[in-house]
């Protein structure tokens, strides 16, 4: 899971610095859609993860705090969207480096993420054997084990009537980006 998410966080960069040659409305929507399609992982990752390391009532509260982020993310984005208004480049506007640099350097963050997010607590290099052990006897109240490599198609049904997944889905549209807003780089 870690590498699945460390990999998706490295092409959303990827992705993100390709915006910066975007030249019509088309070319940045293609962008757009490659930036939803990577970022759309990084939730769902972060859930799985948290779910081999925290129970389930110590899960809810690291949610809020991710979901708080996205609020602190909009206000240092907009500082930083001003500052970079401001620059001055012979070649290249202000938004253009903009989203390079936080191209690259979310680019990086996806490569730390490989190297030092272990795909399972059992994986962790940090941890002692008493402490993973100790950590496995924490988490058994949740009865959904570290991880699992079957797939199954009951599964798959599960959350399609799951009424829980099609609300986060609905709050996930509606918090999404508004078009007019985000579509336009200045």
């Amino acid at each position: 899971m870690a590498k699945w998410l460390a990999a998706n966080v490295f092409l959303w960069g990827v992705a993100t610095a390709c915006t910066a040659a975007a030249f019509n409305y088309h070319s940045l929507l293609v962008a757009r859609i490659f930036l939803g399609i990577f970022e759309a992982s990084i939730a769902p990752c972060l859930m799985l993860i948290s779910s081999q390391w925290y129970t389930k009532s110590e899960q809810a509260p690291r949610f809020s705090i991710w979901y708080c982020g996205l609020g602190v993310g909009q206000i240092i984005g907009g500082i930083v969207s001003f500052g970079f208004q401001h620059v001055e480049h012979s070649t290249l506007k202000g938004w253009q480096l903009m989203f390079i640099v936080l191209g690259i350097i979310t680019s990086l963050v996806g490569v730390a993420t490989y190297f030092i997010l272990p795909d399972t607590p059992m994986e962790a290099k940090f941890l002692t054997e008493a402490e993973k052990i100790a950590l496995l006897k924490h988490v058994s109240v949740n009865q959904t084990g570290i991880e699992n490599h079957n797939f199954k198609l009951t599964h798959v049904l599960e959350v399609l009537m799951d009424v829980q997944i099609w609300l986060m889905v609905i709050l996930t549209i509606l918090v999404g980006p508004h078009p007019q807003r985000d579509l336009h780089p200045r």
